[in-house]
């Protein structure tokens, strides 16, 4: 079983970014009532500007591209999020991120081992 360990927005984003140019899976889903909203797989990459998608210069704001489709993606926000925790598989398998956003959206990002 995974443990869980609590992360700051900076320490979870440095771990995200570390992930950039890897295949990963992201599950967006709602914790009640319990189900993926949204699933996207492929290569992490940087997002287009937040300001080009009526974001606000001065939220601090992320967004990230999954695979080659420019509409597979999400944005991560500083102030959306009520924490991020690492899951440590505890074995050989990457850890997994976790980003609890709002009050019942969790966007779980899964590095692909690439090994299998």
């Amino acid at each position: 079983m995974a443990t869980r360990k609590t992360l700051t927005f900076e320490k979870a984003l440095t771990r995200l970014l570390a992930l950039m140019g890897s295949q990963v899976e992201v599950t967006i889903l709602s914790e009640e009532p319990r189900g993926v909203l949204a699933y996207l797989e492929g290569e992490l990459a940087a997002g287009g500007e937040l300001a080009q998608v009526g974001y606000p210069a001065s939220n601090e704001g992320f967004a990230f591209r999954v695979g080659r489709a420019d509409t597979a993606s999400f944005v991560l926000e500083r102030r959306m999020l009520r924490r991020a925790v690492v899951l440590e598989s505890g074995g050989d398998g990457p850890d997994s991120l976790r980003f609890y956003v709002a009050i019942t959206t969790v966007v779980q990002v899964d590095p692909v081992n690439e090994d299998h």
